[in-house]
C-alpha cells in the first residue's frame, strides 16, 4: 500500500508545472487557429513562444509579449515561403488558464495560394547531355508556387550540369509574382560553360600508409579522362574512408585547366590512431537471461604494412537464467577472438578476412564450448552494395544438458558424442539505402543470406538455408518515421539424415525480434527438469511495424505491433512450409522509449501479445496461442526488453 501511495504521489508530481507572474505567466499550451494548409507541428517548432514540457522535470516557458510580435511575423513568412502571400495572423489571444498560467492562440487566415503560370529554362539547349539528365523539375505550371520547390529546380539543374561534366556551368533564378492575380512566372537562365574530363587525382596527407592503396581504392570508383561527375566525389570520398585507417578524408575539385579541358581532384586525408584500445563492463537483461560482463578490444590498424587490419577482443561474465534472484541455470560465459583483415588480397576490389572464435556459452537447454573459424573474401562491386562469401567450420561441444530427456531429442541426434559439427558455404549480399545506420529516417534495406552445409571428416549436416531480408524507412513528419521489417528463413535438410542439429535451428523472440517474446523464447518447447526449453525450428517468419516519433531533445518513443512464427524441426520434407499457414503467426503490440546516445538509442520496450480466440467460455490463458509444436505450452502475456541500438 505503501508503495502505491508513493508511486501515486511521484505520477502527480510529474504533471505539476512552475507558476509564473500575471506579467509573464507560465505558458500551457500554443495553438495555430485556421491553420490548414501547412505541417502545424513544424510550423510551431519553428516559433519563439513554445509550449511547456508537461512534466516538473521539464522546461517551463515564461509568456514574453515581444516574442508574440516577432512570431507574427514568423506565420506570415513561413507561409509565404510555401506560396501564401496573402496570409495574415489577424489577432493573438493570450488566454489565463490559472494562477501564473496562460494558453497562447494565434488566429490566422490563409487566403488562396500563388499558383505557377509559367516556367522557363533558357540555355540548357547547349548542354544536351545535362538536359538529358535533369528530367522534371520539381516546379511546373498549376502547382502551388514554393520558395523550396523554386530553390530545388535551380539546384537541380546546377546538379545536372555538374553531373555532365559542366564543372563551372551557373544557373540565375527569377521569379514574378502577381499575388492579387495568384500566379507567378518563373525563369532559369543556364550557361553551361566548358565541358571537362576528369583530370590527375592527388593524394596528400598520407605518412605511415602507402599512398599507391590509397590511389588505387580512388581509383575503383573513378578514373582519369571520363567526363567529370560531380556526384561521384562523395563516393570517392567515402570509399577511401572506407579503408578504415584515417580519422577524416576530404575530396575536393582543383582548379580547371581549360586548355586541357581537365579538372584534377584532391583528396586529403588524415591519418587515425593505428592502435586503439577500448575496455568497459556490461550488464544485460531480459525476463529469461541477466548476463553481467567484462569486455577489451585491441584494435591495430595497419599492423605489418599494407592496411592489414587485426583486432583481438575478449570476454568474460556470468549468466543466470532466467535471474540471479532464483536460477535455475547459471555459470561462466566468456569468448576469445582474433580477426584479421587484408585489403586488396585479391586484386584490388576484393579483400580477405578471417575470424577464429572460442567460446563458452550458456543457453536453456545446454552448455557449450564453441570454436568458429569464417574464412571470407568481401568486396564491394558499388557503394551501396555489399558481398560477402566464406567458408564457415563451427564445432560445438554440448556440456550441462538441461535435463535427462534432452539428450533423446532428435535434434541431438546428428551430434555424436555430444559435438554438433557445422560445416557450411555462406554467400551474404546486401544493399543498403538507408540516409543513416543508426538514426535512420528514410530509405530501404535489403539483404540475402544462403548457406550450403555439407558433412566433413564423416561428421556435419547437409542443408541449405535461405534467409533474406528486407526493411523500410518512411518519413510522416518531421519527427515521425514509419519503418518495417521483415525476415522469411528456411532450413531444407539434403539426404535423409534427420532433423538438423540444435545449433542450427531458429528461434524467434527478444529484443530485435518478435517483442511478445523473451529471447529464443518463440520455439518448439522440449520440458525439462520443470522448465520448459526452447529446441528450435527449420523454419522462420517475422514482420514488424514500427511508428516512431520524436519526444523532444534525446527522446523518443514508439508503437509497434510484431509478428511471427517457428516451424517444428521433425526433419520432414517441406515442414518448414508451415511458417507461412496465417492460422499459426502470432502477433503482439506495443510501446517503447528511447534515449539517443553516440552508439545509438538506448531502448527500453514492453511487448503484449494478443489473443486469438475469442470463443465464448475459452479462458482467458486460454486465448493466447501457446508455442509452436504439440507441447502447448504458453509463455506469459507481456515481454519487457532493454537494449542498445533500434530492433531494426
Amino acid at each position: 500500500m505503501r508503495r502505491a501511495t508513493v508511486l501515486a504521489l511521484l505520477v502527480a508530481a510529474g504533471c505539476l508545472r512552475t507558476r509564473g507572474t500575471p506579467d509573464e505567466p507560465v505558458v500551457l499550451s500554443v495553438d495555430l487557429e485556421g491553420a490548414r494548409s501547412v505541417d502545424r507541428s513544424d510550423l510551431l517548432d519553428k516559433l519563439a513562444t513554445q509550449s511547456s514540457d508537461r512534466f516538473f522535470w521539464g522546461r517551463a516557458w515564461r509568456l514574453d509579449p515581444d516574442a508574440l510580435a516577432v512570431d507574427r511575423r514568423r506565420i506570415e513568412a513561413y507561409y509565404r515561403e510555401r506560396g501564401y502571400y496573402k496570409c495574415a495572423v489577424e489577432a493573438v489571444d493570450v488566454v489565463p488558464d490559472g494562477e501564473g498560467r496562460a494558453r497562447v492562440v494565434f488566429h490566422v487566415r490563409e487566403g488562396s495560394p500563388v499558383r505557377v503560370r509559367q516556367v522557363a529554362v533558357e540555355g540548357l539547349e547547349e548542354a544536351p547531355a545535362a538536359g538529358a539528365k535533369v528530367g522534371a523539375l520539381p516546379i511546373a505550371p498549376g502547382r502551388v508556387f514554393t520558395e523550396r520547390a523554386y530553390d530545388a529546380a535551380r539546384a537541380k539543374l546546377v546538379a545536372a550540369l555538374a553531373q555532365t561534366g559542366y564543372a563551372t556551368g551557373t544557373v540565375i533564378q527569377s521569379a514574378q509574382v502577381l499575388p492579387d492575380e495568384g500566379s507567378a512566372e518563373v525563369t532559369y537562365r543556364v550557361t553551361p560553360g566548358l565541358r571537362y574530363r576528369l583530370g590527375r587525382i592527388e593524394v596528400t596527407g598520407t605518412e605511415a600508409v602507402p599512398l599507391a592503396k590509397v590511389e588505387a581504392q580512388a581509383a575503383r570508383e573513378v578514373e582519369p579522362g571520363e567526363w567529370f561527375d560531380e556526384a561521384r566525389l562523395e563516393r570517392l570520398q567515402a570509399r577511401v574512408f572506407g579503408l578504415g585507417v584515417f580519422s577524416g578524408v576530404r575530396v575536393s575539385r582543383g582548379t580547371p585547366d581549360e586548355v586541357a579541358g581537365t579538372l584534377p581532384l584532391a583528396v586529403a586525408v588524415r591519418e587515425a590512431p593505428f592502435h586503439t584500445l577500448r575496455f568497459g563492463p556490461g550488464l544485460g537483461f531480459q525476463a529469461t537471461r541477466w548476463d553481467a560482463q567484462a569486455q577489451a578490444t585491441w584494435t591495430i590498424r595497419n599492423w605489418l604494412g599494407g592496411l592489414r587490419r587485426l583486432q583481438l577482443e575478449a570476454k568474460a561474465g556470468y549468466a543466470w537464467l532466467p535471474d540471479p534472484i532464483s536460477p535455475r541455470r547459471e555459470g561462466v560465459v566468456g569468448k576469445l577472438a582474433a580477426e584479421f583483415s587484408q585489403p586488396g588480397a585479391l586484386g584490388e576490389a576484393v579483400d580477405f578476412t578471417t575470424r577464429l572464435e572460442l567460446e563458452k556459452g550458456l543457453e536453456p537447454a545446454y552448455g557449450a564450448f564453441a570454436e568458429r573459424l569464417r574464412l571470407g573474401t568481401p568486396f564491394q562491386p558499388a557503394p551501396r552494395w555489399a558481398v560477402s562469401p566464406s567458408y564457415n567450420l563451427e564445432v560445438y561441444q554440448l556440456t550441462d544438458l538441461a535435463g535427462a530427456n534432452i539428450a533423446g531429442l532428435p535434434q541431438l541426434r546428428n551430434c555424436p558424442g555430444r559435438i554438433c559439427l557445422l560445416s557450411y558455404l555462406e554467400q551474404r549480399v546486401s544493399w543498403d539505402g538507408r540516409d543513416h545506420p543508426l538514426t535512420t529516417t528514410r530509405g530501404f534495406y535489403a539483404a540475402l543470406a544462403v548457406q550450403e552445409g555439407f558433412p566433413l571428416g564423416g561428421q556435419g549436416y547437409g542443408y541449405l538455408r535461405f534467409l533474406p531480408e528486407v526493411r523500410f524507412f518512411w518519413p510522416l513528419g518531421r519527427r515521425t518515421v514509419l519503418a518495417g521489417h521483415s525476415r522469411l528463413g528456411a532450413l531444407v535438410p539434403v539426404g535423409e539424415r534427420g532433423p538438423a542439429p540444435v545449433v542450427a535451428l531458429f528461434t524467434a523472440g527478444g529484443a530485435s525480434s518478435m517483442r511478445g517474446y523473451g529471447a529464443g523464447r518463440l520455439s518448439p518447447m522440449s520440458p525439462q527438469d520443470g522448465l520448459w526449453i526452447p529446441t528450435g525450428g527449420n523454419g522462420l517468419l517475422e514482420g514488424s511495424l514500427e511508428l516512431r516519433q520524436g519526444l523532444g531533445g534525446s527522446w523518443s518513443g514508439a508503437l509497434f505491433l510484431d509478428a511471427a512464427n517457428v516451424s517444428d524441426a521433425s526433419g520432414l520434407a517441406g515442414e518448414y512450409r508451415t511458417v507461412l499457414d496465417p492460422t499459426r503467426l502470432q502477433l503482439a503490440a506495443g510501446v517503447g522509449l528511447r534515449y539517443g546516445t553516440l552508439f545509438g538509442p538506448l531502448r527500453v520496450d514492453l511487448g503484449a501479445r494478443l489473443p486469438t480466440d475469442w470463443s465464448a467460455g475459452v479462458p482467458l490463458s486460454r486465448r493466447f496461442p501457446a508455442v509452436p509444436g504439440s507441447s502447448g505450452h504458453r509463455e506469459p502475456i507481456l515481454a519487457l526488453h532493454v537494449t542498445l541500438g533500434e530492433a531494426f
